[in-house]
């Protein structure tokens, strides 16, 4: 597996591309979501994810899910962790430099 961090300007973008791939998929993706606030413990686990966004007027990454939305705050950066050019995880470190990892249950082509 390769990490590759996506230049802040394409962050809209190519979220809005993965969204997009996620709503076209035939099979409801899950994700495990590991953040912070929680103490490097798994906030959410098996969640139905519905989009991922940002939004670079508030500065704001939101990944939407059936019954949570996780949203990050002024993210410095954005990775994704890709298996044979498929998405398997994104890498969010946010304003105040902690990390948040989505976690998808198979890989987004």
């Amino acid at each position: 597996m390769a990490e590759k961090c996506i230049v802040p300007n394409e962050w809209e973008e190519y979220l809005d591309n993965l969204s997009k791939k996620i709503k076209a998929m035939d099979e409801a993706v899950e994700i495990d979501i590991v953040a912070p606030s929680v103490l490097e413990e798994k906030e959410a686990k098996g969640l139905k994810l519905s989009g991922i966004s940002f939004d670079p007027k508030d500065r704001v990454l939101s990944i939407f899910c059936e019954v949570l939305d996780h949203l990050i705050n002024k993210p410095q950066e954005v990775c994704v962790e890709e298996e044979n050019g498929a998405v398997s995880s994104l890498r969010v470190t946010d304003g105040s430099g902690l990390e948040h990892i989505i976690k998808f249950s198979r890989p987004i082509a």
